[in-house]
């Protein structure tokens, strides 16, 4: 997986905990336009972090769950 930077681990620590959450919810939890948190989304979509669309909400893969797992402690 290539490099995630804390603004995107943080998203996904968000949409683990809300389950399925779209940018909106994601930015507005961040303090962030619902854009930028569209940023966010769409990097930890190509990296196989998260899976869904914009409109439907994203949540996260396997994958995700792993790199999020490896965080605890960091």
């Amino acid at each position: 997986m290539s490099s995630v930077v804390d603004s995107e681990r943080y998203a996904l620590r968000l949409i683990y905990e809300l389950e399925k959450a779209k940018p909106e919810d994601i930015g507005k939890e961040m303090g962030f336009s619902a854009e930028y948190a569209a940023v966010l989304c769409r990097s930890l979509w190509k990296n196989g972090c998260i899976r869904g669309t914009a409109m439907t909400g994203y949540e996260i893969t396997p994958e995700g769950e792993k790199f999020l797992a490896s965080l605890k402690g960091k």
